[in-house]
């Protein structure tokens, strides 16, 4: 009876966390992803800059 019962709570709890993972899913992946393309596009602009700063002067 301990068995059956621990079993179905798990698979309960297996269930409903995939539930709210795919929720979370549909609810955030959209600003989940324009949030993901803001920071590329923040690091490619840094790059650009840094590459276009002189070198650094020789050390003495």
């Amino acid at each position: 009876m301990k068995r059956r019962l621990l079993i179905v709570l798990l698979s309960l709890g297996t269930l409903g966390g995939y539930a709210a993972g795919f929720a979370s899913l549909r609810c955030h992946g959209g600003q989940k992803r324009q949030h993901f393309e803001q920071h590329v596009a923040k690091i490619c602009v840094d790059a650009a800059r840094n590459a276009e700063a002189p070198p650094p002067p020789p050390p003495r």
